[in-house]
């Protein structure tokens, strides 16, 4: 009897474990150091976003994007949340969701799926794509906020 518990248990302990979730796409490294006074301060407002990618970011003080970079929205329930811009449906760096005019949803522009951000969920709500944006922690300190996975 204790043998088929244990086997049990290992079976439903290896086939339990996925990677976060299962989100296509992949875990690559994140971290941001934001600051809400001046390089960011347009995150301040509710709703907000502001995107980061090569262009805009400091490999040099150990920042990192990502796998298609960051979207960092301050929602309307004044929450600050952070997405990787590639669309899970096309699990490509090039091919990131676009923000609309009222920070409420990002849409992918090959597929046409439609992720909800206003709230900061980024869970799919129209289209093809079946998993939600690979989300990154937040952490704010008074003007400041981190990004990271």
């Amino acid at each position: 009897m204790r043998r088929i518990i244990l086997v049990c248990c290992l079976f439903l302990s290896y086939f339990s474990c996925t990677d976060e979730y299962d989100n296509p796409i992949p875990s690559f490294p994140v971290y941001l150091f934001l600051d809400l006074t001046f390089e960011d301060k347009e995150l301040k407002t509710i709703p907000s976003c502001k995107e980061y990618t090569d262009r805009n970011i400091n490999p040099g003080l150990g920042e990192r994007r990502g796998f298609g970079g960051v979207l960092v929205v301050h929602t309307v329930l004044n929450e600050y949340k952070a997405f990787d811009r590639s669309c899970p449906y096309e699990a490509q760096p090039g091919t990131v969701v676009e923000v609309d005019g009222e920070i409420l949803y990002a849409t992918c522009p090959k597929c046409g799926s439609k992720y909800e951000i206003g709230f900061g969920t980024g869970t799919p709500v129209e289209g093809p794509g079946k998993h939600g944006l690979r989300p990154y922690n937040t952490a704010q300190t008074g003007s400041k906020l981190i990004v990271r996975n």
